[in-house]
């Protein structure tokens, strides 16, 4: 078998569900942790939790940022494969089943 299929509705789900979650995450507030360091006044941990939230903070902004871009991706994706089947379809309908 050469070649491959192609569901548009699925790799429209996908884009769909990957926007959801990028989403969900951009609501996280990751930053708080830096909070703990009031907490932890004088330890080592104090350090760390101020430079932790902060770092997870950016973190989930780039991914969030690269999630969206793949979602992106794969709407057009399956734009372009749908345009494909039904150009495919249209040719294959004019030429009178043949």
């Amino acid at each position: 078998m050469t070649g491959f299929e192609a569901d548009p509705k699925a790799l429209r789900d996908a884009a769909d569900q990957a926007r959801q979650a990028a989403g969900i995450v951009r609501e996280l507030d990751l930053e708080r942790v830096a909070a703990l360091s009031g907490a932890l006044t004088g330890t080592e941990s104090a350090k760390t939790a101020a430079e932790l939230g902060p770092h997870w903070e950016n973190s989930i902004s780039v991914w969030a940022k690269g999630v969206d871009s793949y979602a992106a991706s794969l709407t057009t994706a399956a734009t372009a494969y749908r345009v494909r089947d039904d150009a495919g379809e249209q040719e294959f309908d004019g030429t009178g089943g043949r």
